[in-house]
This record gives C-alpha cells, sequence and structure tokens, in this order.
C-alpha cells in the first residue's frame, strides 16, 4: 500500500530523468559497453590472427626439423673427424717407424761404402806407387774406369769419371 509522506520530511521526486542515481547507472552501462566493445576481436581480424598462429607454428616446425638435420650432420661430422684424426695418429707412427728404419738404412750404407772405399784407396796407393817404380808405364793406356753401375760409388767418384 501506499503510504502517505510524512509532515515535516521534504519528499525526493524522481520526476527528473537525469537524477543522480540514473546517471550513475547509465554511466556504469557505458563503461561496461566500452570495455565489452574493446575486448571483441572482430572475426577478420580473429581468422588473420588464427592464420598467423599457424604460419608460426608451421615455420617452427620447418627450424625443428631443419635443426635436427643440421644436429644429425654435425655429429656425422664429428665421427669422421674421430676417424680422420685415428688415421692421422696411425700414419704418424708409421712415419715415425719409417723414418727410424731409414735412419738404420742410411748409416747401414754408409758403413758398406767405408768398407767398400777402404780397398779402393788401398788399392789407388798401390797403383801410384807401382806407377812410380815402374818406369814404362808412359804407354797411352787409359786406366780402368770404374763401372757406373757400381752402388757404392761416391758422387765425387762420378764425377770424376764424367768429366
Amino acid at each position: 500500500m501506499i503510504q502517505k509522506p510524512q509532515t515535516g520530511l521534504q519528499c525526493q521526486t524522481t520526476s527528473h530523468l537525469y537524477s543522480t542515481r540514473g546517471m550513475f547507472y547509465l554511466s556504469i552501462l557505458c563503461l561496461l559497453g566500452i570495455i565489452l566493445q574493446s575486448g571483441c576481436v572482430s572475426s577478420e581480424r580473429l581468422k588473420a590472427e588464427k592464420v598467423r598462429g599457424l604460419n608460426f607454428q608451421r615455420l617452427l616446425a620447418q627450424e625443428e626439423k631443419r635443426a635436427n638435420t643440421l644436429t644429425a650432420q654435425l655429429a656425422e661430422k664429428d665421427k669422421k673427424i674421430d676417424e680422420l684424426t685415428t688415421q692421422l695418429k696411425e700414419t704418424k707412427t708409421k712415419i715415425e717407424a719409417l723414418e727410424s728404419q731409414n735412419r738404420t738404412l742410411t748409416a747401414e750404407r754408409n758403413a758398406l761404402r767405408k768398407e767398400n772405399l777402404a780397398p779402393q784407396e788401398q788399392k789407388a796407393v798401390q797403383d801410384s806407387l807401382d806407377l812410380s817404380q815402374d818406369p814404362d808405364t808412359t804407354k797411352d793406356s787409359p786406366p780402368s774406369e770404374p763401372s757406373l753401375s757400381d752402388p757404392f760409388m761416391s758422387d765425387e767418384e762420378l764425377l770424376k769419371i764424367l768429366e
């Protein structure tokens, strides 16, 4: 039921359209509308963002595949490097063994040369003594030349023969 206004109290009328309470509700509705409008995205923009996201996922998958391929290639190269390093060590060992063998053979060759040259020098000294004692050595007979196939002949001797 309707109550009668009390005497002594002033009654407020809400006949005015823009009352403070109405303004408050209106401002809240406007703010909510603005917030909802700013949070909404158009369907075209949403589709574009989805396509963009899918493109990024595709690119990411490609890069991961490429990274896996490069990692596999790197592992293969590392394996080849290890194999080549092992071969290099083996080759160095072989070279050291061959150098040692070469030094040994060179020493043996030099010793054999000295042994071979000693009798030849003695023979040359004896021949020179025989020439000085024998007056009939003025014959034009050519001196006996050593064979060029003599493996124990020194380089100086070969040069003398060629001159």
